[in-house]
């Protein structure tokens, strides 16, 4: 089983290393093998990408058929992905992990609550600085991305993405494991390559 730091690290390549495919104009996701699992993995927000922004932005609640009440933005790209890689992932006979930081870590938690709700066998999910996705008072999706074997938000000391959208309007789906120490420049707090190292100091 891939640990946390590795994870943290397939976050950061995903960014600039080979992705596997693109859904919605804006989706990137790679799919890499690592022994028993295949990982899923999503970069966050790419800074000269403006569908990414409008995505992140796009913060009205929408309703998602089986998952319930989500920000719009990612709802419908963890949703256009779903359709994308449902019959590919429910062949699988290795463990579906889902992970990613930023705007991926959000798209991951709504994998995993698609995941679970089309009973698929348990898979893991791991993010980095998320934001939150689903609406305030969707308490099915928590329970979706809960029943993952390995359900884990990382939030770093001063990382202001984590925060967003309001609370209590929308909520985490878990409660957090907080990390690190806060920088003076929250920009920096977000970043995943602090994340990384954090986390291989606790030897997660």
């Amino acid at each position: 089983m891939l640990s946390h730091h590795d994870l943290a690290l397939l976050a950061g390549r995903s960014y600039s290393g080979p992705q596997s495919g693109t859904v919605a104009l804006d989706v990137r996701y790679d799919l890499v093998p690592r022994g028993p699992e295949l990982i899923v993995v999503m970069p966050g927000t790419h800074p000269s990408d403006p569908l990414d922004w409008l995505r992140d932005l796009s913060a009205w609640p929408r309703w998602f058929a089986r998952i319930g009440p989500c920000h719009a933005g990612f709802g419908s790209g963890g949703a256009a992905l779903w359709a994308a890689l449902r019959a590919e992932l429910a062949r699988e006979r290795r463990r579906i992990v889902y992970t990613g930081h930023s705007l991926g870590g959000a798209l991951a938690q709504v994998l995993a609550a698609h995941h679970a709700a089309d009973r698929l066998p348990p898979c893991r999910v791991v993010t980095f600085g998320a934001p939150r996705a689903p609406l305030g008072l969707n308490f099915h999706f928590g329970r979706l991305v809960r029943s993952a074997l390995d359900a884990v938000e990382y939030r770093r000391a001063g990382d202001p993405v984590p925060g967003v959208p309001t609370w209590p309007l929308f909520a985490h789906p878990t409660r957090g494991i907080e990390i690190g120490k806060a920088l003076p420049d929250p920009i920096a707090n977000h970043s995943i390559a602090l994340y990384a190292a954090d986390l291989a100091a606790l030897g997660r």
